[in-house]
């Protein structure tokens, strides 16, 4: 099963640790035309900008960056839209954003606490994910000060955080990508698949397949394929996109129409019928590391604790229940 920690190399670059093998939250100012980018949001403008951030000599360090809005729903939705960054290998260099050339970013969306939060529990939900396997996107939490470039005495500070991208967990596992349209289910590992479709079935996402993605870029919808180099069978999907889950709850959530359900709260289980003989195992590891899980899915800073920490045990009373498991996940399971 490919469920359990990798062991790679550690490179470590001059100004410390990678940028994604650090967990403390990185200080940063990213400075370009604010205001400018946001009237243009929707046409996904391309900036330039700079960042800058304090490394660990207490140096000020400044690299060049191109600066664009992406994303979907949010993209139609948030005040403030997810950013993605573009650096130079030689400016980046001996700082912490070496080994990086496009990063993506969770940005705060909406400037209110509820919208705040819905950042750090999208943050949470990539730890979790981390804790079951390495074969998952890493993040770095961010502070960050956006200041406009062409109105110097403009600020606006945010949490954020990073993503680490499918290349880079490829290279630091071993794996390669496949960029392909489609995924048959008999391709898919039996027990990375399964591991996957019961971690979104605990967090309440539906937004997501491991089929195809819902155009005609490579699949999957919100994940990418890994395999072993030159194999054809044992792929991954590997999720990223979280913000839809029924622990987050976001108020623009709402449920694609075919699923049959009416709010994101409301799980649903899309795992395939031809893996349900992974389940033992797999429930027995989210049993052995729920502690770790529910320390990376509430982290500070989201609002309802309670309400999440509810949710994940009604998600325990599941699988752990004959009855409810049968019910709930054996029953819903869907056909290839």
């Amino acid at each position: 099963m490919i469920l359990l920690l990798l062991l790679v190399p550690l490179v470590v670059h001059a100004d410390g640790l990678p940028l994604f093998d650090a967990d403390e939250s990185l200080n940063i100012i990213l400075e370009f035309p604010v205001q400018t980018m946001l009237g243009q949001a929707a046409d996904r403008p391309k900036v330039k900008g700079t960042a800058r951030y304090v490394n660990v000599e207490g140096e000020t360090v400044s690299l060049p960056v191109r600066i664009s809005t992406r994303g979907r729903s949010r993209l139609e939705t948030c005040q403030f839209p997810p950013l993605s960054l573009t650096v130079k290998k030689r400016s980046a260099k001996g700082t912490v954003f070496e080994g990086q050339k496009n990063l993506k970013m969770v940005t705060h969306c909406r400037s209110n606490a509820t919208f705040k939060s819905y950042v750090r529990q999208e943050y949470g939900i990539y730890r979790a994910f981390n804790v079951l396997t390495d074969v998952s996107y890493r993040v770095r939490p961010l502070n960050v000060t956006y200041r406009d470039s062409e109105n110097g005495s403009a600020e606006i500070r945010e949490r954020a955080f990073f993503i680490e991208s499918i290349g880079e967990i490829a290279e630091r596992t071993q794996f390669e990508r496949q960029k392909v349209r489609r995924v048959e289910v008999t391709q898919l590992d039996p027990a990375y698949a399964t591991l996957h479709t019961l971690f979104q079935f605990m967090v309440g996402n539906t937004d997501w397949s491991v089929k195809m993605a819902p155009d005609d870029s490579d699949c999957c919808h919100n994940g990418r394929v890994l395999s072993s180099p030159g194999e054809s069978v044992g792929w991954m999907v590997v999720p990223y996109d979280f913000d839809q889950s029924g622990i987050v709850n976001p108020r623009y959530a709402a449920p694609a129409p075919q699923l049959g359900i009416s709010t994101v709260r409301q799980r649903l289980f899309r795992g395939r019928c031809i893996h349900n003989d992974q389940l033992d195992d797999v429930i027995r590891l989210f049993n052995e590391r729920r502690a770790e899980l529910e320390e990376a899915l509430f982290p500070d800073g989201i609002r309802n604790v309670k309400s999440a920490a509810d949710y994940i045990a009604s998600f325990y009373r599941i699988i752990n229940d004959a009855k409810q498991r049968a019910r709930s996940i054996e029953k819903r399971c869907l056909p290839n």
